[in-house]
């Protein structure tokens, strides 16, 4: 999708209010990418509207999973691209969980490209907990993602199924849907170290090793908590393309300054200025630091990656 199809032309969504929190991260980004920023204002004022006007106002702004303090929408940022990410809720508190997918595509540009009937029969009768939330990335283009919440104890709906998904002692919780047909998967593990990381990393991109010299950068060469997580990126004909790993922050790391100092050191330029300007917010003594990730790539490229609550 060209950038300039964004929802800026609509004057009532301009002066829909975001909270303060996202707002001021916004005006941080402006400074190493403005126009990036700019977009970014604009979808979250669209996809975040039925939000501030919920039945539930006092549950509005932290009823969501995706942050620690509820915030229902979070930045994050990868050591591999100069980009202003978000991810969010697209429906108010009170809304049925079932119908999250549906509103998320419905954000989504080429979304007649992403078959959803196989995900919609895979939560018809489950228990969902938030049912799907939309991505957004905005660089020189904008590009959304899907992310679709894989009930317990459920098949895999996909006739590509790479032996690591089959693996035993992983349990898939969520699929990342891409309108080039490409999906990310993401599980836990409860025996994940880091060797066995490595060896996973090793089947998946052929270099375990790269993956296992991040890790232990990041980990100040620590082993690896656990339980943890795992995400496996298949192209649309199945064929792998990426394996990351994925921590909470406060799981491996003192607390959130650590984190930050440790993310800020292990990269440079403009996805380090990014980063900076994600955390320069004010210290309100809880974690911003989400989910921290580090990725390897079937080229052997390596990166970084977190979620940030906004502040």
């Amino acid at each position: 999708m060209n950038a300039q199809a964004c929802p800026t032309a609509d004057a009532r969504l301009s002066l829909s209010p975001l909270p303060a929190g996202i707002d001021a991260t916004l005006a941080r980004l402006a400074g190493p990418l403005p126009q990036a920023a700019t977009i970014a204002e604009a979808w979250l004022r669209r996809v975040l509207s039925p939000i501030g006007d919920s039945l539930w106002p006092e549950m509005a702004w932290r009823f969501s999973r995706l942050t620690s303090s509820g915030m229902p929408m979070e930045f994050a940022w990868s050591s591999r691209e100069t980009a202003v990410r978000w991810t969010a809720e697209v429906a108010a508190p009170e809304s049925d969980e079932r119908a999250r997918l549906a509103i998320a595509a419905a954000h989504l540009p080429d979304r007649e490209r992403i078959d959803l009937a196989p995900w919609h029969r895979l939560q018809r009768d489950a228990r969902l907990k938030y049912g799907a939330w939309l991505g957004m990335r905005h660089a020189h283009d904008t590009v959304g993602k899907l992310y679709v919440e894989l009930p317990a104890g459920i098949a895999l709906p996909d006739r590509h199924h790479h032996p690591l998904l089959r693996a035993d002692g992983m349990a898939w919780r969520m699929v990342g849907l891409n309108v080039d047909g490409s999906r990310e998967y993401y599980g836990q593990g409860t025996s994940l170290d880091r060797a066995t990381v490595g060896r996973l990393a090793d089947a998946v991109t052929g270099n375990g090793a790269a993956l296992e010299t991040l890790l232990a950068a990041l980990t100040r060469r620590q082993e690896l908590p656990r339980p943890s997580g795992l995400s496996l990126t298949l192209d649309a004909e199945g064929r792998a393309l990426a394996l990351t790993w994925f921590i909470f922050a406060k799981a491996l790391f003192r607390d959130d300054t650590e984190a930050a100092t440790t993310l800020g050191a292990l990269c440079d330029g403009a996805p380090r200025a990014v980063h900076a300007a994600l955390v320069a917010g004010s210290d309100d003594g809880a974690w911003r630091h989400g989910m921290v990730g580090a990725g390897i790539d079937v080229k052997g490229r390596t990166w970084l990656q977190c979620g940030l609550r906004p502040t």
